[in-house]
């Protein structure tokens, strides 16, 4: 199963006509997919997530503690987190994990669906696959992978302050004005950005891949192989342009600003 923008664009298609059609978060049923996915992708991943926050704050900030001494510490320790994770770490770790736990389930359930006939099953009786099947799974993957960044950025904050008490001295109050201090508007636009929306496409991936499949068992885990393959190259790619645009963007203007 080969790359295929036009199979892709199609498919993209076939999604939207069907969310304009049969306005699918208004039926129950598939509100009750939507949370049995977020569960699935964000409650049962939860610990995976915070424990990744925890290791990654402690080894930053050990490693950042002497340069913190030197630049003023508690000055320059609110920017360091925001740059680390809110930016970078925090949208980046999260769809890794999305896309090792559930973005390969999705897409073996749905090829497996194929393969046993239940996507014809679900033709037959007059309820549409994209409305019942890919909506609540994108729409629950992509509140799941905005949720699970949002914990691991708190819980990596959190971390951080208590390590960076074995190098400087700072009330919980002003750290929280630092962290407070560093975030601007466009660091939240490009959080929802690396999150829900990539979100949303690696599950909308997973199910192209999954339904894509011509309903034979083989190509199950060909279809799972595919969906992280692809999920991942695209993850790294996307985070990679959004934060290449984001500094070139900020340095830009500091220049612009220092020269005027």
């Amino acid at each position: 199963m080969n790359f295929s923008w036009s199979g892709l664009l199609a498919f993209l298609h076939a999604l939207v006509t069907a969310w304009r059609a049969d306005k699918p978060l208004r039926h129950q049923d598939v509100q009750q997919v939507i949370f049995r996915q977020i569960y699935f992708t964000g409650t049962q991943a939860f610990r995976l997530v915070a424990f990744s926050a925890v290791l990654l704050s402690a080894f930053t900030v050990t490693q950042s503690g002497a340069q913190l001494k030197r630049l003023g510490g508690a000055d320059a320790l609110g920017g360091l987190l925001v740059a680390a994770f809110l930016r970078e770490l925090g949208p980046l770790v999260t769809l890794i994990v999305v896309v090792a736990r559930s973005v390969s389930a999705v897409a073996s359930e749905l090829s497996s669906m194929k393969a046993n006939g239940e996507i014809d099953g679900l033709r037959a009786t007059g309820v549409s696959p994209m409305s019942y099947l890919v909506v609540p799974r994108l729409v629950g993957g992509a509140v799941s992978t905005m949720l699970l960044a949002m914990h691991f950025v708190w819980i990596a904050f959190a971390v951080g302050f208590l390590v960076a008490q074995s190098y400087i001295d700072m009330s919980f109050s002003r750290y929280v004005e630092n962290i407070l201090s560093a975030v601007a508007p466009i660091d939240l636009a490009v959080f929802f950005l690396k999150t829900f929306t990539l979100g949303a496409a690696v599950f909308f991936l997973a199910s192209y891949c999954g339904l894509r499949t011509t309903g034979t068992n083989f190509e199950i885990p060909q279809a799972t192989t595919k969906a992280v393959v692809w999920s991942f190259m695209m993850c790294f790619v996307a985070q990679a342009f959004i934060s290449g645009v984001y500094y070139l963007v900020i340095l830009e203007r500091v220049a612009w600003t220092s020269f005027l």
